[in-house]
């Protein structure tokens, strides 16, 4: 790489995350968390206001801004995912730019082309969440600081600010986390980066305050053990030995700048101190990491980048066929039609758990997007999803409603040995009392019981 031309210096990367990205882009199912957001943009703007008062208010920006997208694009998987695969392609050409003021243009060849073959690169660009749009805020704030710390001045510290606030509009965690890390290199010019990640980190501090008594949503997140770190390189890259390999790589390059160490390892570390005191730590949310880590990476690994990019892209292929597998997302949601379809029966009823703990709006969600009718009818639901403030549909009182069918089908996001845990005690002995397990199916959540009358 000691003689690449500037163009293709930026072309290529671009190219290779553009062709990975759009490779099977919907070919992964919507798990729990993407039919959350095509069941928040297919509300009415007065209703998304109310669910963003209930829950999920950090989210919010990202819901509107896609439901504007979706109003053009439509709801479909690819459309949904499109814009997450733009904000990555443009990910890289930032992890391009800071590659090169790293090491010049073979550097950030080399960046480029490691953040564009990394699993989670693509893993994120084919999301309906807001993740992608993160990391292109993180990689664009920390082109901003670099260049604020080369030449100081208000409009470079302008631009950061920006850049600072729509991170945080993006995901507000992973904003704050970013300003902590950038301090390591910040504070060396206090009157001028000082105001401007203040500034800028306005909006997430907003949105958290908003978010305050909205806890329930992330209470599924456990406690930071000896296992989370073991973990640590295959849920921030999708691939164990491709994530031990850039850590590795990263670790080795931490002297190319203070700025880049600062946003590649604080952010991380910040996280797990906090989750061994509080459950917080989830692997995503430091995402913004990745384009610091990748610079570092190349970086450390320059005299050597050929070989780097090709051990990585070699690693990296299984990880890149999984995440493309109908339960690449971790929920074989398509699965719901090959079961239930074949089997069904006019008079079959659907009931669905409503007090799960984590993802209990899921399996509604999962049923109205991959069960086309005809399909046993969701005979307990008054409202639907969504339309009453809240992520979960209104059943009617001591399941009236669900009559007496011969048979019963029961859709969850687990399966336990009780098909009618987290149910209601209404809902338990009217079912339990009058009806028997026939078959189960069990798939990456999704869970699926046929129950019959004694």
């Amino acid at each position: 790489m000691k003689r690449v031309t500037t163009p293709l210096v930026w072309a290529l990367p671009a190219v290779v995350t553009a062709v990975l990205g759009g490779w099977r882009l919907t070919g992964a199912a919507l798990w729990a968390d993407e039919l959350a957001t095509w069941g928040a943009v297919r509300l009415s703007w007065e209703r998304l206001w109310r669910l963003a008062d209930a829950v999920d208010v950090v989210l919010t920006p990202y819901y509107a801004g896609l439901k504007v997208f979706a109003a053009i694009a439509g709801t479909g998987t690819a459309a949904l995912r499109l814009p997450s695969l733009l904000a990555m392609i443009l990910a890289t050409l930032v992890v391009v730019a800071l590659g090169r003021r790293a090491g010049g243009n073979p550097a950030g060849l080399g960046a480029g082309l490691l953040f564009a073959i990394l699993p989670v690169t693509s893993r994120y660009a084919q999301e309906a969440r807001p993740y992608a749009l993160a990391v292109l805020g993180a990689a664009l704030a920390l082109l901003a600081l670099v260049r604020l710390l080369e030449r100081p001045a208000a409009g470079r510290a302008a631009l950061y600010a920006a850049a600072v606030a729509a991170t945080g509009l993006c995901h507000p965690l992973s904003g704050l986390l970013m300003i902590a890390g950038h301090a390591l290199a910040g504070w060396r010019l206090p009157r001028l980066w000082l105001p401007a990640a203040l500034a800028g980190s306005l909006p997430a501090l907003a949105l958290c305050l908003l978010a305050a008594g909205q806890s329930a949503q992330i209470s599924w997140i456990a406690l930071v053990g000896t296992q989370t770190v073991r973990n640590l390189p295959q849920q921030l890259f999708a691939s164990a030995v491709v994530g031990g390999l850039i850590l590795g790589l990263a670790v080795l390059g931490s002297g190319a700048g203070r700025a880049l160490a600062g946003a590649a390892f604080v952010p991380i570390v910040l996280l797990l101190a906090a989750g061994l005191c509080t459950p917080v730590w989830v692997a995503r949310y430091v995402l913004i990491t990745i384009p610091a880590l990748v610079v570092l990476a190349a970086w450390a690994a320059r005299t050597h980048l050929p070989a780097i990019v090709a051990l990585t892209a070699f690693l990296a292929y299984p990880a890149h066929l999984d995440i493309r597998e109908p339960a690449g997302h971790g929920q074989d949601s398509t699965r719901i039609a090959a079961v239930i379809r074949p089997l069904y029966r006019p008079g079959d009823v659907a009931v669905f758990p409503d007090a799960h703990h984590s993802i209990g709006w899921a399996p509604r969600d999962l049923y109205q997007r991959y069960l086309p009718a005809p399909r046993p009818p969701d005979v307990l639901a008054t409202t639907g999803q969504r339309l009453t403030g809240g992520l979960a549909a209104r059943e009617c009182p001591d399941a009236a409603c669900l009559g007496a069918p011969d048979r019963i089908w029961v859709i969850r996001v687990d399966s336990p040995a009780d098909p009618l845990r987290d149910m209601s005690p209404a809902k338990r002995n009217r079912i339990g009392d009058g009806y028997r397990i026939a078959r189960r199916w069990s798939y990456p959540l999704l869970g699926i019981t046929l129950m019959e009358r004694r």
